[in-house]
């Protein structure tokens, strides 16, 4: 059974930890922080199904599959249940990932096997092979405002599990700042908490006097580097998707800017009314778009959208990491500004 929520995920573990837990699980997400997240919920599952039970981490790149599925086929007389997390399957060697596609069409009676991929292309056979006892949770597919929805739920249990609340406007201000990343915000919470001691309710102002606002700030940088100069600035952080996804949003509105005032010019609307028909762009970002959209017409634009969308595409259908997804389009988008 495949979960695309993880709200729905999250139901079913709570059902299914009352009548019949799997004993084998599959999540597919970008972030290894994430996964390692859904997997101590599903450990939570197996405790209250079990009580008694034991939970172990291991990278699936870095140790012998071999070794893990003896450890699951061995019995424990003093932990009870045992639950084991294998993060990165998807870069397993094909013998690795068969390895284990055997395991789970009979997985062990007293283990249960967490599987962790960024991705879940390359892994067709054990997926085949595990139609009657893999429990999928995959957000691969996850739309931008779905993942958004979902790390603000995540933002306010955090901070109502130190019975404190956050108010909308600072939920807001956190994501668009920090990012839609684990890590991160789990960082500014523990500050956030930190900060307020005894005080309940935390507000927009605490928010912005204790955050980073580093995320916000590189996004614009980079987007308006690509959109509108020959050059790019370095980004000093690492490139994922909570960085990618919003650059995309960012983008897409820039060159929509730019075909829109381009369009006009190529109709003969005189400069001096230009502004009446794009009320919705401010005076200053006209001034700097203009000179742009009038060297490099609509059709550039065009294609600058297009290459967007191929950039979007990717990463949700490629296993390609986000770093390396975003050095192609700038790649391309480079050579078109050349023409």
């Amino acid at each position: 059974m495949k979960y695309q929520s993880l709200l729905a995920f999250e139901k079913h573990l709570e059902q299914a930890a009352k009548v019949q837990l799997s004993r084998v699980f599959l999540l597919v997400a970008s972030c290894s922080s994430e996964r390692k997240k859904i997997a101590e919920k599903i450990f939570g599952a197996v405790k209250e199904k079990e009580g008694e039970a034991s939970f172990h981490i291991k990278e699936g790149s870095q140790s012998s599959v071999e070794a893990f599925i003896e450890e699951l086929n061995t019995a424990s007389l003093f932990t009870g249940q045992q639950a084991l997390f294998i993060d990165g399957i998807d870069k397993l060697k094909k013998n690795h990932l068969t390895a284990l596609a055997d395991y789970i069409v009979k997985p062990s009676p007293f283990s249960y096997l967490f599987l962790g991929a960024s991705s879940a292309k390359g892994l067709s056979d054990l997926l085949a092979k595990g139609k009657k006892e893999l429990i999928i949770c995959d957000l691969s597919d996850e739309k931008p405002w779905e993942r958004k929805d979902r790390l603000k739920r995540f933002v306010i249990a955090g901070v109502a599990a130190a019975g404190k609340r956050l108010n909308s406007d600072a939920v807001e201000y956190l994501l668009e700042n920090v990012g839609l990343n684990v890590p991160g915000l789990e960082r500014e919470i523990e500050k956030l908490v930190s900060y307020a001691a005894e005080r309940p309710i935390l507000t927009l102002q605490d928010v912005k006097t204790l955050c980073a606002t580093q995320k916000s700030s590189t996004l614009w940088q980079i987007s308006d580097a690509i959109a509108w100069k020959d050059s790019f600035p370095k980004l000093e952080e690492n490139v994922d998707l909570s960085l990618l996804l919003p650059l995309i949003s960012q983008l897409r509105a820039q060159f929509q800017q730019g075909l829109a005032l381009s369009s006009l010019i190529e109709r003969g609307v005189p400069y001096s009314e230009i502004s009446q028909h794009v009320p919705q762009i401010k005076p200053a970002a006209l001034d700097k778009i203009l000179p742009h959209a009038k060297v490099r017409k609509s059709a550039y634009f065009k294609r600058a959208l297009n290459l967007l969308f191929e950039m979007e595409l990717m990463t949700k259908n490629s296993s390609l990491e986000p770093s390396v997804i975003l050095d192609l389009f700038l790649s391309k988008i480079t050579l078109l500004k050349r023409f």
